[in-house]
């Protein structure tokens, strides 16, 4: 009897174990990009993607300047945004196809960031699926989002970058992206980075 407790309890301890390992933080997955390649400050500089110690994907966005959500605004036209762009289909090819989800910062308001999960359509513009969490650091140059890995569909990898764009702005020069040149990244969200 005091074996098979014995067993119980190993047996017990190697599940807490396995479940801690897969919740714990992931070492995250690096991309920088030149200095002043576009002018304002949204000029990326660095941009990183990580799984959490809850499990949720964390994206870390470092910007050339300090960051006020008012600049995001336009007078017209689309608002300034930084987007994590998420490709989860295995066989996409993301310097062909676009990513399917979009994870998006933009201005609520003159003091208030919002932050959305979109799908991209074969018809036109993304829809929404959900909200994801935003702060700014106090430094007011890199934004942290926060995306379940469920509103992704939990792939078991993806291919990221990071891009922004100007407020009021559809030209293509309003656009910094983060690899260059359509790169992307990999990353694994369940296993190690």
């Amino acid at each position: 009897m005091r074996l098979l407790s014995v067993a119980v309890l190993s047996g017990a301890a190697a599940v807490l174990v396995a479940v801690g390992a897969s919740a714990a933080a992931s070492k995250p997955v690096e991309i920088r990009d030149a200095k002043a390649d576009v002018p304002g400050v949204l000029d990326l500089q660095r941009g990183s993607l990580s799984r959490a110690s809850d499990g949720r994907l964390r994206a870390s966005v470092t910007l050339a300047g300090k960051l006020d959500p008012k600049a995001m605004l336009a007078k017209s036209g689309p608002p300034g945004s930084v987007c994590l762009k998420v490709w989860t289909d295995a066989g996409a090819d993301p310097a062909a196809a676009r990513p399917d989800r979009l994870v998006c910062v933009t201005a609520r308001s003159d003091g208030d960031l919002r932050a959305s999960v979109f799908e991209e359509t074969a018809r036109g513009l993304p829809r929404r699926l959900g909200a994801a969490s935003v702060t700014l650091n106090k430094s007011a140059r890199s934004l942290v989002l926060r995306v379940s890995q469920s509103a992704l569909g939990r792939p078991e990898l993806i291919r990221f970058a990071v891009e922004s764009t100007r407020p009021g702005c559809e030209r293509v020069s309003c656009v910094d992206e983060v690899p260059d040149k359509g790169a992307v990244r990999r990353f694994r969200p369940r296993g190690s980075a």
